[in-house]
């Protein structure tokens, strides 16, 4: 596996800015890829200011944003791309906000999701426990429910 390969991703490194969003879409909003690749992407042959701006303009022109805030200039340092919209980019702007309204409402929203999947998940295996037992109960009387 590669140090831009994710699990479910293609392993070859995407060779457009088209693809580049396919892959980040669909590794849940979030991938991690080496600034020569986006050099390569861009069609530049160095990573010098102004080049790193304007990747980081064509980034965010596809709906991505990118961790470290400033994009290293060398080309084998990794970044993190994550897509525009998602609780992952919610959390990134919080962070950079520091001790503003928006931080502390995804930071709450992201301590509700987790509650809100705990309690989806002991629901399921309640579901589950209730179905085998329903099984093995077959001579009762009525069903569990």
């Amino acid at each position: 596996m590669t140090d831009t390969q994710m699990v479910g991703v293609p392993s070859d490194p995407p060779g457009t800015w088209e693809d580049l969003r396919a892959t980040v879409v669909g590794n849940n909003g979030v991938f991690r890829i080496n600034m020569g690749t986006l050099r390569e992407i861009g069609g530049y042959g160095r990573l010098g200011t102004n080049v790193r701006q304007i990747l980081s303009r064509n980034l965010a022109g596809i709906g991505l944003g990118h961790l470290p805030t400033e994009l290293p200039s060398y080309q084998d340092k990794e970044v993190l791309l994550f897509q525009f919209g998602t609780p992952a980019a919610e959390i990134v702007e919080a962070v950079r906000e520091g001790a503003s309204d928006g931080a502390e409402s995804a930071l709450v929203r992201l301590n509700s999701s987790q509650d809100i999947a705990k309690v989806r998940d002991a629901s399921l295996k309640a579901v589950e426990l209730l179905s085998i037992l329903n099984d093995r109960c077959r001579d009762c009387m009525r069903p569990l429910h």
